[in-house]
C-alpha cells in the first residue's frame, strides 16, 4: 500500500507564528476601520467591489476582475478541492496571459486534496505558510479584503492607499517570510506521477472520469488508466475507498 507521506511537516514555531499573528492583527484593525467607514458612506480610496449572499458567486465576481491584473500577491486562509476546481483553471488562463502571481495558502486551512492539486499544478507559484487572513494585493497599488456586511450580505472591498494597504504589505511580508513551496510541503509523496496525485484528489471529491479529463485537459482513456493504477497503488478496490484514505490523511493532518 502506497504511503503518500501525510501528514505534512509541522507548522511554524510559536515565535514565527507570532510574527504573522502580529501583522494579521494590525491588518484586521485597519480592515475594520475602512469597512466601518464604508458602511456609513463613500470613502476616499476605498470601495465595495462586489457583494453576494452566495460565497461561490462572490468568488466568481472577484475572479472576473483578474483579466485586468498584471501582478498579484494572494493569501488564502483556506482552500478545498471544490474551490480550486473553479479557481485554478482561471489562474492558468491569466498566468498564460502574462500575470505575475504568488499565492500563499494557510497550511492548516488547506485540505489534503487541495494540497495535492496545488503541489502538482503545471503553472503558477503556490506556497504554504501560516496565513490566517485572506487578501489579495493587486498591482502593488490596491488590496482586496473582506468588506462590511450590507443588509446581511457578504462583500469584498478594495482599498487603494493609506494605513490599510501598508498593513497588507506588512502581513504579506510576514506570511511570505515563512512560506514553503507546495511541492516541498507535500514532501514524501512516492510512486505517483504529478497527474495521478491530482486525479486522486479530484476522484475523492466526487468527479467522474469525464469531468476529471476535462479539468486536466487529457483524454478519458488516460484518466481511466490513472484511476486503475491509483487503486492498485493505494491498495483499494473502489474510488470510494480511495476517498476514505484521502480523508484519513486529512484528519491526521488536522490533529497535528
Amino acid at each position: 500500500m502506497t504511503d503518500l507521506g501525510f501528514p505534512p511537516r509541522q507548522l511554524l514555531t510559536e515565535s514565527e507564528k507570532q510574527v504573522v499573528l502580529d501583522a494579521a492583527a494590525l491588518l484586521q484593525v485597519r480592515r475594520s476601520e475602512v469597512a466601518t467607514a464604508l458602511e456609513a458612506g463613500p470613502v476616499r480610496d476605498a470601495e465595495i467591489l462586489a457583494s453576494s449572499q452566495d460565497q461561490v458567486e462572490l468568488n466568481r465576481l472577484v475572479i472576473d476582475q483578474s483579466s485586468r491584473w498584471r501582478e498579484l500577491h494572494s493569501v488564502r486562509a483556506w482552500a478545498n478541492v471544490s474551490q480550486l476546481r473553479r479557481s485554478l483553471p482561471n489562474n492558468r488562463r491569466v498566468l498564460e496571459g502574462g500575470l505575475r502571481m504568488e499565492s500563499v495558502f494557510d497550511a492548516q486551512g488547506t485540505g489534503v486534496g487541495a494540497l495535492l492539486l496545488l503541489a502538482n499544478e503545471p503553472i503558477g507559484s503556490y506556497l504554504m505558510s501560516f496565513a490566517p487572513v485572506t487578501m489579495k494585493i493587486v498591482d502593488r497599488t490596491e488590496v482586496m479584503l473582506q468588506g462590511p456586511e450590507l443588509d446581511g450580505t457578504a462583500s469584498v472591498m478594495v482599498v487603494r492607499s493609506g494605513p490599510c494597504l501598508e498593513a497588507a504589505w506588512r502581513y504579506w511580508e510576514a506570511v511570505r517570510r515563512f512560506a514553503v513551496p507546495a511541492p516541498d510541503w507535500v514532501g514524501g509523496v512516492v510512486d505517483l506521477t504529478p497527474r495521478q496525485r491530482q486525479v486522486v484528489a479530484l476522484m475523492a471529491s466526487g468527479l467522474g472520469d469525464d469531468a476529471i479529463a476535462t479539468w486536466l485537459g487529457v483524454s478519458v482513456r488516460t484518466v481511466r488508466a490513472d484511476v486503475a493504477a491509483l487503486l492498485e497503488l493505494l491498495g483499494v478496490r473502489t474510488r470510494f475507498a480511495a476517498g476514505v484514505r484521502l480523508q484519513f490523511w486529512s484528519d491526521a493532518d488536522a490533529d497535528t
